[in-house]
């Protein structure tokens, strides 16, 4: 690839300033025409930065094709050197070439102490993925039917936990081809890794340990330990883990939450253009990393037994591991009601969706599709899929009046878009189709009339309820199931210590906090689930100082 086409945030050149501090830390090493630096599948690799000569990437998803070559100043790698997961490409050097290779235990201390250098290489690893992830064939290969809830669940998996992979949808001629090629099996989808191994229709965990996602999380004991990773637990472990706090950070699924399932996030401050939700949590995670905390996923808590006093709590996790732990913030947010319309749960994942990214999108292009719900993720999911195909009609469903839910900009943009159409006063009764969903009936809520909508797939956004099942009942709540916290856990009659208030995000159980969506009187925003972080890390340091 000629240098003059590539992407300078994603493939930088050192300066002289820059590599003589990197000297002071990095070994360097001679290399022969055809050495490997790493290859496809190795796990917590090195950095490496050319000094002279030159170093190929290849792509063992597309024949070892060339992705880009490095040159004096450039280096190899991307956030799986963060994450510690295994590459998905080959670093090849091409004739003599002279290297520094920075241990892979160090690169946190070159991304926190030399900060001009962390920020560049940060800011490369992000444009490298995002870069990847539009270069054909990379990563892991997904073949399956894409109107199939187990190919949807794959995808959606994959995506939110930043692997990147190709789908072949086995409707298609090329998908059939690569169908074959993976032997035709009865079971789909069928994921083929680089090194040949093939997976069919596994569970998650078992996909997230052959992708290397997943790690057998260790019994261990932390300062502060964070259940759910959307905006407020990523927020609270930055915080924490740059003030020197122990910090890991548990998900059932992976990175984002809530907001890893919005199209574009406009309102939150510092994006004016905006950003994805997927966008926001790769950033985060990175950030989180960078700084030295940890995460895990996907795993679920079972149970957790609240600490004696100056003890910590044990968290019994679904792995089998037992964290013990100071301090807990719940951040498991919410999720979507379901739509309880007839035929609804049939078409789940194969024509009903929760969440509106470019993984469900593009199995709908250039057809109509429906979004229900009158707020901002609505309006967001409306406005995505009106912008990335402009020959479809985007039908949204408002069961009352079109703005009172809304910020006034997304109003007022989806009101004069061509391509929207508004439903007000309306409900979905009924979802129907053969094999897959083609059509919706419509009840018009002040006359009872029904009418056929004719749509492919439908995006649903329809309030929320809090991820608060699995918790104990000594956490107590509001009368939706909302946690709550500080002066309103006080004033519940559950609160059990008679020698101080509960802190501002503490439960009714000392020393565990709620923060974000889940938390009782949240305003359901991304910036209020970062302060929440935020203030989190304030409480945990208050709480830590009660027991030294």
């Amino acid at each position: 690839m000629p240098t003059s086409t590539l992407d300078k945030e994603a493939f930088p050149t050192l300066d002289e300033e820059e590599m003589q501090a990197l000297r002071r830390i990095a070994r360097p090493m001679d290399c022969a025409d055809g050495d490997i630096l790493f290859k496809a599948g190795d796990a917590e690799i090195d950095l490496f930065v050319v000094e002279s000569g030159e170093v190929d990437i290849l792509n063992p998803s597309d024949g070892n094709s060339l992705i880009v070559t490095h040159e004096a100043g450039t280096f190899a790698g991307d956030i799986d050197m963060l994450t510690r997961r295994r590459v998905i490409v080959t670093a090849k050097v091409r004739g003599a070439a002279r290297v520094l290779r920075v241990p892979a235990e160090k690169i946190r201390e070159v991304l926190n102490r030399i900060p001009r250098l962390g920020e560049k290489l940060l800011t490369a690893f992000v444009a490298r993925r995002k870069a990847l992830a539009g270069a054909g064939v990379t990563g892991l290969k997904v073949v399956g039917p894409g109107r199939c809830k187990d190919t949807a669940s794959v995808r959606e998996f994959l995506y939110k936990n930043f692997v990147p992979f190709t789908w072949f949808d086995t409707q298609t001629p090329e998908g059939q081809r690569q169908f074959e090629a993976v032997g035709s099996p009865r079971k789909t989808p069928a994921i083929a890794f680089s090194d040949g191994r093939i997976m069919l229709n596994p569970t998650l965990q078992g996909l997230a340990q052959a992708a290397g996602i997943w790690r057998m999380c260790p019994a261990q004991s932390v300062d502060f330990l964070i259940v759910g990773a959307g905006p407020a637990g990523i927020a609270a472990a930055v915080y924490a883990a740059s003030e020197g706090l122990s910090t890991l950070v548990l998900d059932r699924l992976g990175p984002g939450g809530q907001a890893g399932a919005s199209s574009k996030i406009e309102n939150f401050i510092g994006f004016p253009s905006g950003l994805s939700g997927t966008e926001l949590a790769t950033r985060g995670v990175l950030q989180m990393l960078k700084f030295g905390a940890n995460i895990a996923a996907p795993v679920a808590v079972q149970k957790i037994d609240p600490a004696a006093a100056g003890g910590k709590h044990a968290v019994h996790l679904d792995c089998g591991s037992v964290i013990q732990a100071s301090a807990i913030l719940i951040a498991t947010g919410v999720h979507w009601r379901r739509l309880e319309a007839e035929g609804a749960e049939r078409f789940d994942h194969a024509g009903v969706y929760y969440a509106c990214t470019s993984v469900e999108a593009l199995l709908y292009d250039k057809c109509n599709v429906a979004v229900v719900g009158a707020g901002n993720s609505a309006g967001q999911a409306a406005m995505y899929l009106a912008e990335c195909c402009r020959e479809r009609t985007v039908h949204l469903l408002v069961r009352n009046k079109l703005g009172p839910g809304m910020s006034e900009y997304l109003a007022s943009r989806i009101r004069a878009a061509g391509n929207i159409a508004v439903h007000e006063g309306v409900e979905v009764s009924r979802v129907s189709g053969r094999v897959r969903c083609d059509e919706l009936e419509l009840k018009n809520n002040a006359t009872g009339e029904k009418t056929p909508l004719k749509c492919e797939a439908v995006f649903v956004f329809i309030g929320a309820e809090p991820q608060a099942k699995w918790l104990p009942e000594s956490l107590a709540r509001d009368a939706q199931g909302y946690l709550l916290t500080g002066v309103d856990a006080m004033r519940s009659g559950k609160w059990p210590l008679s020698g101080r208030d509960p802190l501002p995000l503490e439960t009714t159980v000392p020393g565990v906090l709620a923060g974000g969506d889940i938390r009782s009187g949240s305003t359901k925003r991304v910036g209020f689930a970062v302060g929440d972080g935020s203030l989190a890390v304030t409480c945990v340091h208050r709480l830590l100082g009660m027991v030294r």
